[in-house]
């Protein structure tokens, strides 16, 4: 390390990089003390091969159950573009942002920077979360929710349950604070608050997924779920945030979702600018998105409205209709008058029943009957952002026992309505259902084994249809809400092999990959478009290998019809005005501010006025398709998707480097080595030790090297071998190993450096003797490692200077926006003060950023052998 001279003595200090001791040392000491260690040669080999890998690319080994895409590949490496990973993934819907979460997550794994990881998701989507984390990533998650909690504390005597597994996933609302609850005092509400909200908050997790992260965004700040996504949001360092529409049409609603990203670097709405937020979106299109060998990744899609006509048969089902909806219409009108949201609510889902099927409605009438004669009415709050959200399976029992304006008179007029479709099911099936009938047989006859994916929003027109298809020898299976995992599993492996037909509610449907089938069927319509567009989601994703064919069930003389048609014709002229390719590009659920369900039930209560209804929501979506035209360019993420990102995947197991490093490394101290186990954990570069090892000492030149011999090889020339680091000082992602082999007449042979530490890595080889270092090559091999470094430091700091500048730039607007936001202060002296408060804040930061813009160098080498 050094040379000391004094009174003519000359002193060596010299490192034993097998044991990092420094000591001091004569010249006949060190002629006498040369020792080279093969197996501290080898695990430096593996060590600087792993740092590279680290510090260079993609750690993630290829893996049998998940290959990725270019535009999944192209996501990974945004994400590990950053030290901060906290991003948005915006994806359009289809494109697999779970597939990219898990691959980011399992990267941060790898490189040790994650242990204890969060996914939040919608009730209906824990469950395929936890299947694909298993199944793609053979990552295992415990799913818990608010009702597990006192059971997992009596078995784990522990206080904070979400300490207890290191991977969990939980739903939105599951966990959201709660204000009140009818019966709760203060102290109940506190203790609930505490057990599932600020003990998840305050649990220490690394990383935080949240998928539909839009709807925590809210409607507003005070809603539960902002609140729960702010929380969340300071709550770990690396977070994902995924939804497909992550701007809606409200500027301060995506003001909120950033924020939960850079609380610092979006103050106000002004800062929502493409420059301003281009560095936390990561999106793909469909139409950008390309396969494994460039191809377009989606096939057409061809919708086509199938109308329904009541004939003289079905006359009892018009009838049947006519009396709900004149029902519906009267009762909404009081609800409103009287701000009975709830029993609105339950209008809504009675409409929806009398045009799905007979049986629905007549189930329904049923069982509210019951329900009015028993008394039996819901004694607590009803959560409408839940009853809003869901889908009608999980609303409709809840909305059932909702209590009555007047319980004597709803059963009278219910079993009025209820004798009617006690006739109308007997007097012919349901128009829906023999159209369907002969739509299937259609196309059977043209496509023997083509497979059918129907939809319903209820389980009794579920088992209706199940009942005719079965009988007439379709091979049928059926998808709903209530079924487990493993019941899910084995339904969609009976579709996928055998059965014909696969009849499933919106709940059911949720996460669902049906590539194999290219043909669906809504039989009932939602009246928000936009769950259309999820329902064909399920065939319409990637791996189709056909074109998709979608039927739309509309039954022909209803108001509901009357309202699509109007409310199509408009959103056509305002497509076309803005280019829109899509209804799915610009409309969304209700968080949108667009709420479909109010136009029908208003057109359904008040018929005379339906123009009118629509042309108020025709000027809402005009307003918002005008928004996202202006934001399409500021979410745009500018790329060029290519099959050559492909090569960017390691075809090197990290593992394998990480097991050998260690394992040498212990060898050469002497040490019986247990290459399974360090006190107790699993070989990881989460493990401090693996992490001390990666920490190459530097290597002492001395007067003599080892000497390698290589058999049966491509190597056809002597000379010197040696492995050199550079790096950015005081930093972990900038750094790089390089390898310099300089022939016996002093040529630098680059493709022979590569080579040979390929070969050394790959082969088994021992020192067989050392030799005396020749000056010049050794003075050789110095200036062409210094010009080979300075090449590598160059592109290592313009990426360093582009991040630094990207973090002042960033700075510069949100303090920009935060003073002019003071200006505005009406009282001079708060103004003023809070003028100083920015001030002293940007003075802060600015000295910090120019701090890390002074870059020192470094260059060590890190071995040195002779090679024949």
């Amino acid at each position: 390390m050094d040379i000391k001279e004094l009174w003519g003595y000359k002193i060596y200090v010299v490192l034993d990089t097998s044991s990092n001791v420094v000591y001091e040392v004569t010249d006949k000491d060190i002629e006498e003390s040369v020792n080279f260690n093969v197996y501290e040669f080898k695990y430096i080999l593996n060590a600087a091969k792993l740092k590279n890998i680290i510090s260079g690319g993609i750690l993630s080994p290829l893996s049998g159950s998940i290959l990725p895409l270019p535009h999944q590949i192209y996501a990974l490496k945004r994400a590990l573009s950053s030290d901060k990973v906290r991003f948005v993934l915006a994806d359009e819907v289809g494109l697999g942002k779970t597939i990219e979460a898990g691959l980011i997550m399992k990267e941060l794994k790898l490189r040790g920077l994650i242990k204890r990881i969060l996914i939040l998701a919608p009730k209906g989507l824990i469950l395929q979360w936890q299947e694909e984390m298993k199944e793609k990533f053979s990552e295992d998650f415990k799913i818990i929710l608010p009702q597990d909690l006192d059971v997992l504390k009596r078995v784990y005597d522990k206080e904070n349950i979400w300490t207890i597994f290191d991977q969990v996933i939980s739903s939105h609302d599951s966990v959201k604070p709660i204000e009140g609850r009818v019966g709760w005092t203060a102290e109940k509400i506190e203790e609930v608050n505490t057990q599932k909200f600020l003990n998840l908050i305050n649990a220490n997790w690394d990383l935080i997924m949240i998928d539909e992260a839009h709807r925590l965004a809210g409607a507003t700040s005070n809603v539960a779920r902002y609140k729960l996504g702010k929380a969340l949001a300071v709550a770990s360092p690396y977070l994902l945030l995924l939804t497909a529409t992550p701007h809606q049409g409200k500027s301060d609603s995506f003001l909120r979702l950033m924020r939960f990203i850079d609380q610092d670097a979006f103050p106000t709405e002004k800062a929502i600018t493409k420059e301003q937020v281009a560095p936390f979106i990561i999106r793909t299109e469909k139409r950008e998105a390309i396969d494994f060998n460039g191809n377009k990744l989606f096939k057409n899609r061809y919708t086509k409205l199938v109308s329904i006509k009541w004939q003289e048969k079905h006359s009892l089902q018009k009838l049947l209709y006519e009396k709900v909806t004149e029902y519906v219409a009267r009762g909404y009108n009081q609800a409103i008058k009287e701000k009975k949201n709830c029993i609105g609510f339950l209008l809504v889902l009675m409409q929806r029943l009398v045009t799905s099927s007979t049986r629905a409605i007549k189930d329904y009438i049923e069982r509210r009957i019951k329900i009015l004669e028993n008394q039996e009415f819901l004694n607590k709050d009803i959560d409408f952002e839940e009853i809003y959200d869901a889908a009608m399976e999980y609303a409709q029992q809840t909305l059932l026992q909702t209590v009555s304006f007047n319980v004597k008179k709803e059963i009278t007029q219910l079993k009025d309505i209820l004798s009617v479709a006690n006739q109308a099911e007997a007097q012919f099936i349901d128009a829906k259902a023999e159209t369907l009938l002969d739509l299937i047989f259609k196309i059977r006859m043209k496509q023997k084994d083509s497979k059918f994916l129907i939809f319903t929003e209820f389980i009794e027109t579920q088992e209706y249809l199940y009942d005719i298809l079965t009988s007439q020898e379709y091979n049928v299976v059926i998808l709903n809400g209530s079924m487990n995992i493993e019941e899910r599993k084995e339904i969609l492996s009976k579709f996928r092999e055998n059965a014909d037909i696969l009849i499933s509610t919106d709940a059911g449907g949720e996460g669902i990959n049906l590539q194999f089938c290219n043909i669906v069927i809504n039989y009932d319509m939602p009246w928000n478009p936009m769950k259309i567009e999820q329902r064909i989601g399920r065939v319409d994703r990637i791996g189709q290998q056909k074109d998709v064919f979608v039927f739309n069930f509309v039954l022909e003389d209803t108001v509901e019809n009357r309202v699509r048609q109007i409310l199509e014709e408009k959103l056509k002229v305002i497509f076309e005005e803005f280019g829109v390719d899509k209804m799915g590009d610009i409309l969304d659920s209700f968080e949108a501010g667009i709420d479909f369900t109010e136009v029908y039930i208003k057109s359904i209560s008040n018929p005379s006025n339906l123009e009118r209804y629509v042309y108020s929501i025709e000027n809402k979506i005009r307003e918002k398709t005008e928004i996202l035209h202006k934001m399409k360019d500021i979410l745009k993420d500018e790329k060029v998707l290519s099959v050559n990102l492909l090569a960017e995947l390691p075809s090197d197991k990290v593992d394998e480097y990480i097991r050998k490093m260690y394992l040498y490394k212990e060898i050469s101290l002497g040490n019986q080595a247990d290459i399974l186990n360090i006190s107790g954990e699993t070989l990881s570069l989460e493990n401090d030790k693996i992490k001390e090892l990666l920490n190459i000492p530097e290597y002492p030149i001395s007067k003599r090297i080892p000497v390698i011999k290589l058999e049966n090889n491509t190597i056809y020339e002597k000379g010197y071998w040696s492995l050199w680091e550079v790096g950015i000082k005081n930093t972990q992602r900038y750094c790089k190993v390089f390898p310099v082999f300089i022939n016996l007449e002093g040529d630098y042979r680059p493709g022979t450096s590569k080579t040979v530490w390929d070969i050394l890595l790959k082969e088994s080889f021992e020192f067989s003797q050392d030799i005396d270092i020749d000056e010049t090559l050794l003075k050789k091999t110095k200036i062409t490692a210094i010009e080979l470094a300075y090449n590598h430091f160059s592109e290592m700091r313009k990426e360093y200077i582009k991040q630094i500048n990207k973090e002042m730039e960033k700075f510069k607007i949100a303090f920009s926006l935060k003073k002019e936001a003071a200006l505005s202060l009406g009282i001079e002296n708060i103004k003023r003060h809070r003028l100083q408060q920015i001030e002293k804040e940007e003075t802060a930061v600015f000295e910090r950023l120019s701090a890390l813009q002074e870059i020192i160098p470094y260059l060590k080498l890190l071995y040195m052998a002779y090679v024949e």
